[in-house]
C-alpha cells in the first residue's frame, strides 16, 4: 500500500487515511526517491491523517465525502474498529456510518482499503470483515494468511515426539 501510496503521489494529490498508526512515510520517501528526482515535491502531495479510535475514523470519513475528489488510501480500516473499550454492537454500528461515508467517497474518487485478517480474540467482529468484503466493488487477499475463525493448532512446548 505504501508503494502505491508513493507512485499515485507522482501524479497529483493523494490522501491516506492510517487507522492502524503502522504508516511508514519514510518507505514511501524511500520509494519516490527511486521514481523521480524531486521527491520532496511528490512527498507535499500526500496529506496523511491518523486515526487513533473508530469515532476518529468516521469524523474524517466525514469530512471526506462532503470534501475533494482526490484518490484514497485507506491504511488497516479494522484496526480502530477492533478497540475492545468500545462495545461490540457499538463498533458494529460505527462500522456501518464508515462505510456509507466510504461509498459516498468512492462516488467521486478512487479508494482503495486495506485491512488485515482479524485474530480469534475478535471473534464477536468477525462480521465487519465480512461487511468489507461485501461492500467492495472488487478484493484481493493475500494466499497463506490466516481465516477469521480458523484456530491455527500449537504444539505443546514441552512434549515427547520420540
Amino acid at each position: 500500500m505504501l508503494d502505491l501510496a508513493a507512485r499515485l503521489s507522482l501524479r497529483g494529490q493523494l490522501y491516506i487515511l492510517d487507522c492502524g498508526n503502522r504508516s511508514d512515510m519514510y518507505r514511501v520517501a524511500k520509494t519516490l526517491r527511486t521514481l523521480t528526482s524531486d521527491p520532496a515535491a511528490k512527498l507535499k502531495n500526500i496529506r496523511l491523517s491518523r486515526a487513533f479510535t473508530c469515532y476518529q475514523v468516521v469524523a474524517l470519513l466525514e469530512k471526506l465525502s462532503a470534501g475533494e475528489e482526490v484518490p484514497v488510501l485507506i491504511l488497516d480500516l479494522l484496526a480502530t474498529f477492533m478497540d475492545e473499550s468500545v462495545h461490540a454492537a457499538e463498533s458494529k454500528t460505527l462500522f456501518g456510518i464508515a462505510m456509507n461515508h466510504i461509498v459516498q467517497v468512492s462516488l467521486t474518487a478512487p479508494v482503495v482499503v486495506s485491512a488485515r485478517p482479524l485474530m480469534s480474540i475478535s471473534s464477536p467482529r468477525f462480521g465487519l470483515l465480512e461487511q468489507l468484503k461485501a461492500g467492495a466493488s472488487q478484493v484481493w487477499e493475500e494466499a497463506g494468511l490466516p481465516q477469521p475463525g480458523r484456530v491455527e493448532a500449537q504444539l505443546p512446548l514441552f512434549a515427547d515426539y520420540a
